[in-house]
């Protein structure tokens, strides 16, 4: 029998814009190996790494604890199929490359301003991500009100998965447009615009702490599927 490929356990290295990140799914491990393999890769590793762990437990806590690292954060990631029962009628556009860059980076910085991934993004990362082959910018829906991007729904689809999977992969509100009720009506409409692509299985990541985001995504669906936990070294904690 051939073995599948999808099913070897994998720790992955790569970078974020605070250092080096290891990837990890415990859920392909046994406990022996996954320390085994954690302290080897932490050994190679620079002072400051950071790890997303899929699937974490009490006991690969105390396991990361004895590693030098602490747990800071739990994502969850959040699927269900398409189309969603609930539908809006808000009017988006997309995104339009060369005019809505600088706007955008504004509005999404004072959306995410406490966020770790998603705050500082400049022109040139907006424009670094447009040249990725899955960029999409009928997929980046805006929403305008009073002449200015009150809103917007970034989507990504996955098509190397199968089935493919249509991610709302960034979404926020302006702070001067909260309470009208547009993080529900920009998620609808990010969904029915895969919906429209032929795209058949949804997911987003949410904070867990991010309890009416949670509950937004519940209500119109969505379950959480798998937490991911964020560690980080001791030193580095806040």
């Amino acid at each position: 029998m051939t073995e599948d490929p999808s099913e070897t356990p994998t720790i992955t290295l790569t970078e974020d814009r605070d250092g080096q990140l290891i990837e990890v799914d415990a859920s392909r491990w046994t406990q022996d190996a996954l320390s085994m393999a954690l302290r080897d890769v932490l050994s190679q590793t620079s002072t400051g790494v950071s790890i997303w762990l899929d699937h974490p437990s009490e006991e690969i806590d105390l396991l990361l604890g004895r590693l030098g690292m602490t747990a800071q954060r739990d994502l969850f990631r959040m699927e269900t199929s398409i189309p969603l029962g609930q539908r809006t009628e808000i009017a988006t556009r997309s995104f339009i490359i060369g005019q809505d860059e600088e706007e955008w980076c504004e509005v999404n910085n004072r959306a995410f301003s406490w966020h770790r991934e998603q705050s500082g993004w400049t022109v040139e990362l907006l424009k670094e991500r447009q040249k990725e082959s899955w960029f999409d910018a009928e997929g980046f829906r805006i929403y305008e009100q009073d002449g200015r991007i009150a809103a917007f729904c970034w989507t990504k689809v996955h098509a190397d998965e199968n089935p493919v999977i249509g991610e709302v992969y960034v979404i926020a509100v302006h702070p001067d447009f909260h309470g009208l009720g547009l993080g529900r009506a920009l998620t609808l409409a990010g969904y029915q615009h895969l919906e429209d692509a032929a795209v058949t299985k949804a997911m987003l990541y949410v904070d867990a702490d991010n309890t009416p985001a949670v509950n937004l995504y519940r209500d119109i669906g969505l379950e959480v599927q798998v937490v991911r936990r964020l560690y980080q070294q001791h030193n580095q904690a806040s």
